[in-house]
């Protein structure tokens, strides 16, 4: 392997002292060598944004590669993004390809510097939150970089072995990228600052994540076209993974995205706001051909304006726009919005009910097979209510009164669950609601 030591261009470890320059010098001398690996040895480097172009790059073990706490340090990479506008990241790379980011060392993306740590975003739920509640919701921000490890139009993208710890939002984003591979990553963020999603895929395709652990406020694992609603995001393999979120902890699809053709299988997902979910916008948006299989699925409601309200699983199709967006809403109009969805052999224990929420039979053909349910106790719902969170649409997804539901189906049709097995719940078997729905067939065991 062709490798240039970032200490031959005069980066200085464990010092206050940017090292941004020295970083950059030897990511330009191992592109002109074709695509050479810089080598981060043991010991912090304290920098402000790299380009990547077409480097690779190695930590050492040791090594901690630590994003400045200044926010004059982030420089404007060129891509304006459609939801975050001008892209200011710590690590980027536009139009290359074969490049790795691998090693034992890892970066620091000082998130919580950016942050008033000291200001919760309280939500209005009518009552007054406990200071527990209070801890955990959302924090305050002026501004902060907001895409902190960037690639655009990328092929063979390889991550591998590092830690990526506190991101002040977007851990990782792929933008229109091809063959990526990730595997055995550790991302650990603040689970009380939004937006630090772990890996956001936006209109990529060959993708495979395999063996990361997760923990993030926001989304843990995301695929979407935000950044462009006409160019799919396609052919994903997501396995292995250990995931826990205030969020959702893996989300296929979001507003007028399309997303097809993805496999997720042997995953556990631990005390997030919400397990699993789909959500499209009814008419502009689409996802088909999701395969789920092999999934311990545990929900615990997170106080604070996160998405999601202890689904287990969540399948959301409703009208939904959100206006700042760059991009204008596309003109299109899908008769059905999700379709083709299976799933196998779930565990799921939650704080609220499995919910299928569309509009005018919009969501077809999902089938559950081999499902065990357990309902908990729960001391947030109160602060949304007894509804499946339909964000960013309008949350009209109630539950009808205060029994005890795993299931709510609304809007939907062609829905089959089989061998479910069901936990009574304070002496009481729970129950399914049903509202504007067609061949709902449930049988238990």
């Amino acid at each position: 392997m062709n490798t240039i030591n970032v200490l031959d261009y005069g980066a200085k470890p464990n010092t206050n002292e940017l090292c941004t320059k020295e970083i950059q010098a030897a990511l330009n001398a191992a592109t002109d060598c074709h695509g050479a690996t810089v080598i981060i040895p043991s010991g912090e480097f304290l920098t402000g944004t790299l380009n990547l172009s077409g480097a690779s790059l190695h930590l050492e073990k040791g090594a901690v590669l630590k994003g400045s706490p200044n926010m004059e340090d982030y420089i404007f990479n060129g891509y304006h993004h459609n939801e975050m506008g001008r892209t200011l990241s710590l690590l980027y790379s536009l139009d290359n390809h074969d490049i790795r980011i691998t090693g034992e060392g890892t970066i620091d993306l000082n998130g919580d510097s950016f942050y008033h740590m000291d200001r919760p975003t309280v939500p209005d739920c009518g009552f007054a939150l406990t200071d527990r509640q209070k801890a955990e919701c959302t924090r305050k921000y002026d501004k902060r970089p907001n895409q902190p490890i960037f690639f655009f139009n990328c092929d063979r993208v390889r991550i591998q072995d590092i830690r990526i710890v506190n991101s002040p939002c977007w851990t990782l984003s792929f933008i229109e990228c091809r063959d990526i591979r990730v595997t055995g990553l550790t991302i650990d963020n603040s689970l009380i600052l939004p937006n630090n999603d772990g890996m956001h895929f936006c209109s990529c395709s060959k993708v495979f994540v395999h063996g990361c652990s997760i923990a993030s406020g926001d989304d843990c694992i995301a695929l979407s076209c935000i950044t462009d609603w006409d160019k799919p995001c396609e052919e994903v393999v997501i396995s292995d993974c250990i995931l826990r979120s205030s969020s959702k902890a893996i989300v296929v699809g979001y507003m007028h995205s399309i997303v097809r053709n993805v496999c997720i299988s042997n995953c556990v997902i631990l005390e997030s706001n919400r397990a699993f979910c789909i959500m499209t916008s009814s008419g502009t948006g689409l996802v088909e051909n999701i395969f789920v299989n092999n999934m311990r699925l545990d929900t615990r409601i997170r106080a604070g304006n996160w998405w999601g309200n202890g689904e287990p699983v969540a399948i959301v199709a409703t009208k939904n726009n959100i206006a700042s967006y760059a991009a204008a809403i596309p003109d299109r109009h899908f008769p059905v919005n999700v379709r083709n969805v299976r799933f196998q052999n779930l565990i799921c224990s939650g704080e609220n009910a499995i919910g299928i929420v569309g509009e005018d039979g919009n969501i077809r053909d999902v089938s559950f097979t081999g499902l065990s349910m357990e309902l908990k106790d729960s001391e947030n719902l109160p602060v949304k209510g007894r509804l499946i969170d339909a964000s960013p649409g309008a949350q009209t997804a109630r539950l009808p009164d205060e029994s005890p539901y795993w299931l709510h189906v609304q809007g939907a049709k062609d829905i089959h669950i089989s061998h479910a097995r069901i936990a009574l719940y304070k002496g009481v078997m729970p129950g399914v609601s049903m509202k504007d729905c067609a061949n709902v067939k449930i049988e238990e065991d």
